[in-house]
Formats: C-alpha cells, structure tokens, sequence
C-alpha cells in the first residue's frame, strides 16, 4: 500500500508547482534548420501580387485559459508607414483553449521598394493577461530575442536567380527580369526553380525578348508609341538579351 502512494505522488508531482502560476507569452519563430530567428529578409521580386502576408508565432509559456487573451504588441519602424507600406491586425489575441497563435503582418509592394529597404520591429509588452518570463535565448553564442522580431522587406535583388544563365539570356538585371515576365507572363517565382526555367526555356526567352527589343527600336526609331522599358535605366541602350 506504501508503495501505490509513493506512485500516486510521484504522478501528482511530474509538473513543476510553480507552472500554473505562468501567464508568459514570446515570439518564437524558427528557421529551415529550426533555429530560433528574431528577424525576416523578404524580397517582393518572386512574388506576383502587390501583398505579401508574413505569419510571425506568437508562443504562450503557461496553460491555456477557457477564454480569448489579448497580447500588446507594438510595432516601430524608421522607414515604414502603416496602412501605406504595411497593415497589421486590429488585435493581437491568444484565442481560447490555444498556446500559440499566428500574428500576420500584411506587406505592401510600393515602387519606393526597388531602391530603399524598410523595416518593421514588433514588441511584445506586458499587460493584465500576460508577462514576459522569457525574453531571450542563447543558441550557438548567438543571443536571440524572444520579445523583439524584426522585418526587412524590399523589392530588390541581391543576386541572380537560381535559373539564370548569363550566356543564355546575357548579364543579370532587375530591369530585365521584370520585363520578361511582363511581356511573357512568367510567374517571377519560377525563376527560382530550373525544373521549370530550364536551360531550353531561357534559350526560348533570349529568342522572344531580343525579337521584342528590335520590334520596340523600330517602332521609337519611327516615332511610333513603344515601350520605353526596353531601353536599360542607367545607359540608355537596349537591353541585350544573349544573342
């Protein structure tokens, strides 16, 4: 009989006896390699629509509540306007019986992307249904907010994409590649996949663009309406697509 309630005590006892006394939230946000990251790099240039919605989770450290908890996240940022460059939901709420929740943050493609990078840092705070317990980690000597998560977001590139042969459709810009998908209707993110821009097909590109080119200096040499995009931004040439 003894030894049935050292059992039962042992199995009343597995969870620390401060735990139900928590009411903690913190961002917790991984990686591909499921490391804990307090900030985001997006770029617009893969993305055909003009919004890119940005899930940042939003952890409980507690036990769930019977009813919806609201969560005060602030945001700053030096560079973005809300409702301009981005908007952010009228509330921030832990929905009942849940521990954890999605904060989406909604971005906006703006054409002053394409030469500035903005940014945007959300703030967990304190109030009357939650602390903050935890508010950083440290992984492999990094240290990593769990409180602050910051977004950076453009419409620039930093490099090629994957599918991009120079020999094929000549040097890399950004000016290029948007008017191939304007005048082709290539989706911009199938660039990132050579499965789908596969060398034949940037052959055929090179083809249709260099066509498109000549077709648009004719009609400018005529006097005719054309589209001006064909003329590279910084020397006034055409563009020159590989052949």
């Amino acid at each position: 009989m003894m030894l049935s309630l050292l059992v039962f005590a042992g199995c009343e006892e597995r969870n620390p006896p401060l735990f139900d006394d928590i009411s903690g939230v913190y961002f917790k946000n991984v990686s591909a390699t499921m490391m804990h990251v307090d900030s985001l790099d997006l770029t617009f240039v893969y993305e055909a629509s003009d919004m890119m919605e940005v899930p940042v989770r939003v952890q409980l450290l507690g036990r769930p509540s019977d009813k919806d908890r609201r969560v005060k996240i602030v945001e700053y940022s030096d560079n973005a306007l809300p409702g301009m460059d981005y908007i952010l939901p009228d509330h921030a709420v832990l929905p009942a019986g849940e521990s954890a929740f999605d904060y989406v943050v909604t971005l906006m493609r703006t054409p002053a992307l394409k030469k500035e990078k903005k940014s945007i840092e959300l703030v967990i705070q304190e109030n009357n249904d939650f602390s903050l317990p935890v508010t950083e980690i440290v992984q492999l000597g990094d240290t990593v907010s769990t409180i602050s998560f910051r977004i950076f977001f453009s419409d620039m590139f930093t490099k090629a994409p994957v599918a991009w042969e120079n020999n094929l459709m000549g040097a890399f810009s950004q000016q290029k590649f948007e008017l191939i998908c304007r005048v082709l209707g290539i989706d911009p993110a199938d660039f990132s996949d050579p499965a789908i821009i596969t060398l034949a097909k940037q052959l055929y590109i090179s083809v249709e663009m260099t066509d498109y080119v000549d077709e648009e200096v004719a009609k400018m040499e005529a006097g005719l309406d054309y589209d001006e995009d064909v003329f590279d931004k910084a020397t006034g040439l055409p563009l020159n697509f590989g052949r």
